[in-house]
């Protein structure tokens, strides 16, 4: 995006913290797991029930581990041997683990991400609702930070990437429709790097020369911390 929404990070920061608690926390795990390669809605802190025996007893993404800390408002305490990060639900089978992040760099990030968001001023941390938008309403929020884009011509275009390497089109939605089709399900997408999806000016196009010049999937998340906050009720 050529337009940046924030000038530094701890404007975002205090943006964030205006948006919604599970929003925020998937922002901030991004920032934290991304690079890593993790994603936090398929990896999943696993707890033996009874340590030694090998019987998992409880199984969490690290989404909801984390969400579940931040609404405590404390930091974890992990016990090495007894909780790990894993690949797979409910095994604690050693090539299962999570090799680019050990239990302690997991139970630092928690912290960090609790502090972020419970530090003054803090977040609000009920489960706010969206408010229910015509197109015009979510057309006209989006111009507000989007000045000079035409957003007739703005597509989230998903792919698929075949056993053959072959990758293609699989989605592809007006930037309003598909904001809308997920704050109708009280749902505030969060985007995160990769080839997985684009932003093209052309509807079902994969061409590169159609690739939207201002906007881009992880450039969303700076928008919606911007807009949501007017849209929560």
């Amino acid at each position: 995006m050529n337009t940046q929404l924030f000038s530094s990070y701890s404007e975002k920061l205090r943006a964030l913290k205006n948006t919604r608690v599970d929003f925020a926390v998937q922002v901030l795990l991004g920032r934290y797991l991304e690079a890593l390669g993790v994603n936090p809605l398929h990896t999943y802190l696993n707890t033996l029930a009874d340590f030694p025996n090998p019987e998992v007893g409880t199984s969490e993404t690290l989404f909801d581990e984390t969400l579940a800390w931040v609404e405590k408002q404390r930091a974890p305490h992990y016990t090495q041997g007894i909780s790990n990060v894993f690949s797979k639900r409910y095994s604690f089978a050693a090539e299962d683990r999570v090799k680019a992040l050990d239990l302690i760099a997991f139970e630092k990030v928690v912290a960090e991400i609790v502090t972020s968001l419970t530090e003054k001023p803090s977040m609000d941390l009920s489960r706010r609702s969206l408010k229910s938008l015509s197109v015009e309403d979510l057309h006209g929020a989006l111009k507000v930070h989007l000045p000079g884009v035409d957003l007739d011509k703005v597509y989230i275009t998903g792919f698929v990437t075949h056993d053959s390497g072959e990758r293609v089109v699989s989605s592809s939605q007006a930037l309003v429709d598909y904001l809308l089709d997920h704050f109708s399900n009280n749902d505030i997408p969060y985007h995160c790097t990769g080839d997985h999806q684009a932003i093209y000016m052309v509807a079902f196009s994969d061409e590169e020369r159609y690739l939207h010049p201002r906007l881009a999937p992880a450039h969303l998340n700076d928008l919606l911390i911007r807009i949501v906050p007017d849209l929560l009720v």
